[in-house]
């Protein structure tokens, strides 16, 4: 049942069906990655390794779905970035790390990560990147639950390509394509982000308060 949903959702990928969902690869789990991939226990940590490069949290932010927590992300920067364009343009490696605050289903993390990339990819890019969203989505279905605290990253490593770990347990080969990162930062980062407010925390934004009236 879970892979025909999957198989249907990604049919309507390519299609541009897909309606607005919130935000929430196929292949056994290959060699670890080069990166130092932290605990859950150890939450969001001021700074990370990651393919031997010194990172800096740069901003994060907590994720919620009818006003309950559902995880905690945060954005690893080798410089200060206040914008998609700047984070995608920073020299080095890269990483979003994702801390599940409740429980979630495999298949339900894909098909969100899955409606992120889709509601943000360029138009002349969709095509290019159904291969990646059917992997994504075969990837997570195999997932049955992510137990709280779980913790995902999703790391670009220079002269590899994108690397996603779940608990430490790299989760597919190194994903070589210079489209999919982008892709994936887009979830959050892009201009249909999962949640603006969000976007601004990854960003280190302040976000505006209304006025006093």
């Amino acid at each position: 049942m879970i892979r025909t949903r999957t198989a249907l959702f990604v049919l309507a990928c390519g299609a541009g069906m897909l309606a607005p969902a919130w935000a929430q690869s196929v292949g056994a789990p290959a060699r670890s990655a080069s990166a130092t991939v932290p605990s859950a226990a150890a939450g969001l940590a001021p700074t990370a390794q990651v393919g031997g490069q010194p990172l800096k949290l740069n901003g994060k932010g907590v994720r919620y779905r009818a006003l309950a927590k559902v995880y905690e992300i945060g954005l690893y920067t080798s410089a200060r970035v206040s914008s998609l364009e700047q984070f995608l343009a920073a020299p080095g490696a890269k990483r979003f790390q994702l801390v599940t605050l409740r429980e979630l289903s495999g298949d339900a993390l894909g098909v969100a990560m899955v409606q992120g990339m889709q509601d943000n990819a360029p138009a002349a890019e969709r095509a290019k990147l159904i291969n990646h969203m059917t992997l994504l989505s075969k990837v997570f279905a195999d997932e049955p639950k992510v137990a709280p605290g779980s913790t995902l990253t999703i790391d670009l490593l220079p002269g590899r390509g994108a690397v996603l770990t779940l608990n430490g347990r790299q989760m597919v080969e190194p994903i070589a394509d210079p489209l999919f990162f982008p892709a994936a930062a887009r979830i959050w980062l892009g201009p249909r982000p999962v949640d603006f407010i969000l976007k601004d925390a990854l960003l280190g934004i302040e976000s505006k308060k209304p006025e006093a009236g």
